[in-house]
C-alpha cells in the first residue's frame, strides 16, 4: 500500500544528492524540509506494515475493512504522493529544458510549501490511527510464518504425515489399476507445488513407481506437443535410450515411448496447469497400461473444473462443501479426483480454498525488505513471459531507482535472494555460472497480476480491466492499434514498456503523439516495434534513464540526443550500426550500458569533457576506436565486445586493451573482408590480468592461442568459436589455465591434435566440442580432472567416438554425444 510513497521518498533523496538535476538554491531548503517530513511518515508506515498488508488483502478480497481510519490515511497518502510527483516531475523537467530558473523558483517554492503543509497534516492524522487487533495480528504472524516455511516443505520428512498427505498418497498408490489423474486445487493450506513435491519425493512414491517425471507447465496460449513429449521422454527414459529416439518424428517418438511405458508403472507430475488443453496433450502421449500409473497435476485456476463431470450429481455451479475425502470427477473418461479444502463458488469466481494460499504467498512477499519487494513486484511486467533476460532486468531495476548504489552486482545479489526465497527461478546460466535468464514460478503469478495494479504500481491494459490513469508504469503494447488508447493513460508516466511478440513498424503519427504526451519518462522500451528513422522529439525526454529502440536505418547518433539525454544509464539499439557519434557522447557521465549492433566512438574532444567513469558495458565497439586515449577514459569497463576488422587494427588493439584494468569479459569478433589472410598475432596482445571470460569468433588465428591464453591467472571461461583458429594442433602446457572452468571449441575445422601438460586446467568443469571434424583423440590428462562433470561432443570422428564410448560409464565426466543416434 505504501510502495509509491516510499519510492517517492527515495527519489527525493536522490534529487537532494544531485543525482537527477542540480537544484536551484531557492528550492534546496523546501525540498529538504519536505523530505524530512516524508521520512517521519515513512518511519510510521514501517511500524504499521502489518496493518497495511492486511488492508490490501481486504481490498483484494473485497472484504470488510477492519481499520477504516488506516484506510482513510492511506488514501490521503496515495493522493499526496500522486500530486507531489507531478510537482517534482514538472519542476525537474523545466530545469532540464534549461528554462530560466528565476521564472519558476517562486512557483516551486509555494508548491513545495503547500506539499509540506499537507504532509504535516497527514503526519498528525497518523498519530490517531490505532494498531491492529492483537488476534488479527497473531493470525497475520501465523500466515507469515507458514508462508516462510512453505518453500522448504518439499524436503520435510514424510514420517507423521497429516491426513491430507496420507489422503494424497492413498490416491496415488491405493487407487484403481486404471490410469487416473489426481488434481490438487490451490488449497489445503500449503503451497500446492510444495505439497505435490513432498509427495513426489516421498519414499512411498519412489518405491511404488518405476519411473517419475516432473513438468512445470509452460505459461503461454498454445502448447507445443512435440516439446512436451521431449520433456517426458528425457525425464522417463534412461539416457542410454535417448540416442534412438530424439531424432525421430513426433509419431515415432510416441510409439517408442508407449512401448517403453507398457512395462512400467509411472508417475508424472504437471505443475501449475492453467488450461485443460495441457491435459489433452498429455493424455495423447501416455498409454493406459492398467497397472496403477498416475498423473498428478496442480491446478492454478478453479474455472478448469467446469470441464469435469462429477459423481453423485453434484452441481459445480453451486456452493458446496464435501463431507470428506476428495471430490470425484472425470474428464473425457479419465478419473480425476480433486484434492482441496473449503467451499467453492464459481458464480463469484473466488474460493476460500484459493484465498488462503494467496494470502500466504502475499504475506511472504510482504516480509521482504523494501528494495527486494520493489524488484519482485516489478516482475509483474514479465508475468506472461517464460524467461526474462537478467541483463535487461538489472538495467531496468537500476533505471527505476530500485538499486540504491546503481550497481549491477547489487541487482544480481537481489535476484539471487529472490531465487533463494522461492520467488524467482533461474532458467539458464551462462558459462561460469552467472544467471542468464530467469522466470516467475506459477504460484506467484496471482500475486503479481493482482497486487501491483491494486497499489497503482504497474498497469497492463491487456491484463487489468480497471483504469490505469494513476499508474506511473505502463506495460504495453500487445496489439495493433493500441496506441490509439494513449489518452487513457497517465500523462505523468515514468515507464513505458512494450513487450509485443510482433515485429511491426511504429507509425510516425503515433510517435509524435507519444512524445508530446509522455515528457516525464524515465524508462522507454519499445521492444520489437520498428522505427523507420530517428524519431524527432525523443531528445526532449530529458529525464530518460533507460532507452531501447529498434532503428535499423540509424547510422549516426546526433548531438541533440547525446547532449539532452544526460540522465541516460542505458542506451540500447541492438539493430543499429553507428558509423558516427557526436562529441557530446563524452558528456554522458551517467551512462552505464551501451548496446548496438556496432558503434564507432569519437575521439575525446579534450577540454570540457572528462572520463566516462560509470560506463561498464559496451557491445559492439568498432576496433578503429580502440585507441589508448579512448579506452583509457573508460576506467570502469567490465564487459566489452569488439567487432570489425581485427587484423587491420592489430597494432592498435594489441597495445590498448591492457588499459582496461577492470575488464572481466572480452569478446573479439573479426569481420575482415579477407579472413583467410588474417594477420592477427595473439602473442602481441597485452590482455589485462582481470579477465575472467574471453571469446574469439572468426579470427582465423594461425598460431596456437593456448601458450598466450594459459597465462591469464583469473580466466574462467574460454570460447574459441567458429573459425577462431585455423591450425592443426592445440598445446596446453603444464600448470596452464589455473582457474579455467569452461572451454568451448567450436568449428575448428582443421584441428587434428590436442595435447595437455601435467596439471593443466585443474578446475575444468565443462568442455564442449561442436564440432572439430578431424580431431581423433582427446588428451589423456583430461580424464584425470576430477572437477569435469560435463562433456558435450558433436559429430565426433569414428575413432574419437569409440574412445569416448569407453568413458561413457564414467558418470563423473558427464559425456554426451550429439546428435542422438550417431
Amino acid at each position: 500500500m505504501d510502495i509509491k510513497f516510499r519510492l517517492f521518498s527515495e527519489r527525493l533523496r536522490r534529487v537532494l544528492a544531485g543525482e537527477e538535476v542540480k537544484l536551484p538554491d531557492a528550492a534546496k531548503q523546501p525540498v529538504q524540509n519536505l523530505h524530512a517530513e516524508i521520512e517521519i511518515v515513512t518511519s510510521w508506515l514501517s511500524e504499521f506494515e502489518c496493518e497495511t498488508s492486511c488492508l490490501l488483502r481486504e481490498k483484494l478480497g473485497h472484504g470488510e475493512i477492519e481499520n477504516p481510519d488506516l484506510a482513510t490515511v492511506m488514501d490521503e497518502i496515495n493522493c499526496f504522493t500522486y500530486e507531489s510527483e507531478k510537482v517534482i516531475d514538472t519542476f525537474i523537467n523545466s530545469i532540464s529544458e534549461q528554462k530560466s530558473q528565476s521564472s519558476c523558483s517562486q512557483d516551486i517554492f509555494y508548491a513545495l510549501q503547500g506539499l509540506q503543509s499537507r504532509i504535516i497534516d497527514i503526519k498528525q492524522r497518523t498519530q490517531q490511527v490505532p494498531h491492529i487487533d492483537s488476534e488479527i495480528f497473531d493470525a497475520f504472524k501465523n500466515l507469515e510464518a507458514e508462508a516462510g516455511i512453505s518453500s522448504s516443505s518439499k524436503n520435510r520428512n514424510t514420517v507423521g504425515l497429516d491426513d491430507r498427505m496420507e489422503e494424497l498418497l492413498d490416491l496415488l498408490i491405493e487407487g484403481p489399476t486404471q490410469h487416473s489423474v489426481v488434481a490438487i486445487l490451490d488449497s489445503i493450506g500449503l503451497d500446492k507445488t510444495a505439497f505435490a513435491g513432498e509427495a513426489y519425493n516421498s519414499s512411498y512414491v519412489k518405491h511404488y513407481f518405476d519411473c517419475h517425471a516432473w513438468i512445470s507447465e509452460p505459461y503461454r496460449n498454445e502448447y507445443d506437443a512435440d516439446q512436451i513429449l521431449d520433456i517426458v521422454i528425457k525425464c522417463l527414459m534412461p539416457s542410454s535410450r535417448l540416442s534412438e529416439i530424439m531424432d525421430k518424428n513426433y509419431e515415432m517418438k510416441k510409439v517408442i515411448l508407449h512401448e517403453y511405458l507398457m512395462t512400467k508403472r509411472y508417475l508424472i507430475v504437471i505443475d501449475d496447469v492453467w488450461r485443460i488443453d495441457m491435459w489433452d496433450v498429455i493424455r495423447e502421449i501416455l498409454p493406459d497400461n492398467q497397472n496403477g500409473s498416475r498423473v498428478l497435476i496442480t491446478l492454478s485456476r478453479i474455472e478448469i473444473v467446469t470441464s469435469f463431470q462429477f459423481e453423485d450429481g453434484e452441481n459445480i455451479g453451486l456452493d458446496f462443501v464435501p463431507t470428506g475425502g476428495p471430490l470425484r470427477a472425470t474428464y473425457k473418461g479419465w478419473p480425476f479426483p480433486i484434492l482441496y479444502h473449503g467451499s467453492i463458488s464459481l458464480k463469484e469466481n473466488k474460493t476460500e480454498a484459493t484465498s488462503r494460499p494467496f494470502a500466504r504467498r502475499y504475506f511472504k512477499c510482504c516480509s521482504l525488505p523494501f528494495c527486494l519487494k520493489l524488484c519482485f513486484l516489478y516482475l509483474s511486467v514479465f508475468a506472461a513471459h517464460l524467461e526474462i533476460s537478467t541483463r535487461q532486468l538489472y538495467q531496468l531495476w537500476i533505471a527505476e531507482g530500485f538499486i540504491p548504489d546503481n550497481s549491477e552486482a547489487t541487482a544480481e545479489s537481489y535476484l539471487e535472494q529472490l531465487i533463494k526465497g522461492g520467488f524467482v527461478e533461474a532458467k539458464k546460466r551462462k558459462a561460469g555460472g552467472t544467471i542468464n535468464t530467469c522466470s516467475i514460478p506459477g504460484r506467484w503469478r496471482p500475486v503479481l497480476l493482482l497486487v501491483p495494479p491494486e497499489v497503482e504500481f504497474i498497469f497492463s491494459p491487456s491484463i487489468h480491466r480497471e483504469s490505469g490513469k494513476k499508474a506511473k508504469r505502463l506495460n504495453a503494447v500487445e496489439r495493433e492499434g493500441d496506441f490509439a488508447c494513449l489518452d487513457d493513460y497517465n500523462s505523468q508516466l515514468h515507464s513505458f514498456l512494450c513487450f509485443s511478440p510482433e515485429t511491426r513498424h511504429f507509425d510516425p503519427i503515433d510517435w509524435e503523439k507519444f512524445c508530446g504526451m509522455f515528457k516525464l519518462l524515465r524508462v522507454l522500451d519499445l521492444g520489437s516495434l520498428v522505427l523507420i528513422q530517428y524519431p524527432s522529439g525523443i531528445e526532449n525526454l530529458f529525464l530518460l534513464r533507460y532507452l531501447k529502440l529498434n532503428i535499423p536505418s540509424l547510422k549516426s547518433l546526433p548531438s541533440s540526443l547525446l547532449s539532452n539525454l544526460l540522465n541516460l544509464y542505458t542506451l540500447d539499439m541492438p539493430f543499429s550500426y553507428i558509423d558516427h557519434t557526436a562529441d557530446e557522447f563524452w558528456k554522458m557521465n551517467n551512462l552505464r550500458h551501451l548496446n548496438f549492433g556496432s558503434i564507432t566512438l569519437p575521439a575525446h574532444p579534450g577540454k570540457y569533457c572528462g572520463s566516462l567513469e560509470n560506463l561498464n558495458f559496451i557491445s559492439a565497439l568498432h576496433p578503429c576506436c580502440c585507441t589508448e586515449d579512448i579506452l583509457g577514459r573508460l576506467p570502469s569497463l567490465r564487459n566489452l565486445c569488439i567487432l570489425g576488422d581485427l587484423s587491420y587494427n592489430q597494432s592498435l588493439l594489441s597495445k590498448s586493451i591492457c588499459r582496461l584494468s577492470c575488464l572481466g569479459s572480452l569478446k573479439l569478433v573479426n569481420e575482415s573482408k579477407m579472413p583467410r589472410l588474417s594477420k592477427i598475432i595473439l602473442a602481441e596482445y597485452l590482455f589485462p590480468h582481470s579477465l575472467t571470460h574471453l571469446s574469439f569468433s572468426n579470427t582465423d588465428l594461425m598460431d596456437d592461442p593456448m601458450p598466450t591464453l594459459e597465462k591469464l591467472p583469473l580466466l574462467q571461461v574460454l570460447k574459441l568459436k567458429q573459425n577462431s583458429y585455423s591450425g592443426r594442433k592445440l598445446t596446453c602446457g603444464s600448470y596452464g589455465f589455473p582457474n579455467l572452468k569452461v572451454l568451448h571449441l567450436k568449428s575448428m575445422l582443421w584441428l587434428e591434435e590436442w595435447t595437455m601438460g601435467n596439471a593443466a586446467m585443474p578446475k575444468l568443469e565443462c568442455l564442449i566440442i561442436n564440432p572439430c571434424a578431424y580431431l581423433k583423440k582427446m588428451p589423456e590428462q583430461l580424464w584425470c580432472i576430477k572437477s569435469l562433470n560435463k562433456f558435450d561432443c558433436w559429430w565426433p570422428q569414428p575413432e574419437l567416438r569409440q574412445k569416448l564410448r569407453e568413458f561413457e560409464d564414467k558418470e563423473q565426466c558427464g559425456i554426451q554425444l550429439y546428435p542422438y543416434g550417431i
